[in-house]
């Protein structure tokens, strides 16, 4: 099925083949418009996404995140200038990485998605994911 491990009987559907190399189990996709996101623990900015799935997102930001913690998370979603509903996911830092230019890239897994996000975040990625 498309977007989804075969084992998978989630009827929430994204448009692109995974392959086998795809180690995170769900394909990723850039983004249209600007993603925010925001750390709601620490009511704070800590950077924009880069990519995202129905599994998790890669972050572009100026600090670094550490690994293996979970995140309560606010994603923010402004398309053509509009502000969507936003994206509330429980995420655990996967991994990071340093960037030139003094920033830093994490990955993000989500461990917990209510049925309600998981479904706006698939209507995300149906109507603006590239």
């Amino acid at each position: 099925m498309p977007g989804m491990r075969p084992d998978d009987t989630d009827p929430i559907r994204v448009t692109q083949e995974l392959t086998a190399p795809d180690r995170r189990g769900f394909a990723r996709y850039g983004t249209l418009g600007e993603l925010r996101v925001f750390d709601r623990a620490r009511h704070r900015f800590i950077g924009e996404v880069s990519d995202i799935g129905l599994g998790g997102l890669r972050l572009r930001g100026d600090e670094p995140i550490p690994p293996a913690r979970r995140h309560a998370l606010s994603i923010e979603v402004i398309v053509d200038g509009q502000e969507r509903p936003r994206i509330e996911v429980i995420a655990r830092c996967a991994w990071h990485r340093s960037m030139p230019g003094r920033q830093f890239e994490s990955g993000f897994e989500f461990v917990e998605l209510a049925p309600a996000m998981r479904e706006r975040l698939a209507r995300f990625i149906d109507d603006f994911g590239l």
